[in-house]
């Protein structure tokens, strides 16, 4: 159950994602990295200790941050490539803030290991140095 209450938004924000043109997008993350984000919170969320109300507080966090970095270089928003880079920094930092803020110690070091990983492909797909 837990896993269809995480995919059913997922799919909903592709679909949201999917309404804005193709024109009017320059970057997102791909369907492997999406796949892979889907994959990674399950199995983190439960090497974590996850459970009831801290699980899904995790996952909003992850989700409502990754759909805004997954928005920040819409063509209408007329971001230059060095704003989307500024603004997907702050993000990342506001979600790591968020989700350090729920966790303990242990699991925000697990979280942090392993989410730089996805960062990483992020960084070089887009030709981003790391900070």
């Amino acid at each position: 159950m837990i896993i269809s209450l995480f995919f059913i938004p997922l799919l909903s924000l592709q679909g949201q994602t999917k309404a804005v043109s193709q024109e009017d997008k320059v970057w997102s993350f791909t369907a492997k990295e999406r796949d892979s984000m889907q994959i990674w919170f399950y199995n983190r969320a439960t090497a974590m200790g996850l459970e009831g109300e801290k699980r899904e507080e995790y996952y909003n966090i992850i989700l409502y941050h990754t759909y805004k970095m997954a928005r920040l270089d819409d063509k209408d928003k007329g971001y230059t490539p060095l704003e989307v880079r500024t603004k997907f920094d702050i993000l990342i930092e506001k979600q790591h803030s968020e989700i350090k803020s729920i966790l303990t110690p242990k699991q925000y070091t697990l979280y942090r290991e392993k989410y730089d990983l996805i960062l990483k492909s992020v960084f070089q797909r887009n030709g981003w140095e790391k900070k």
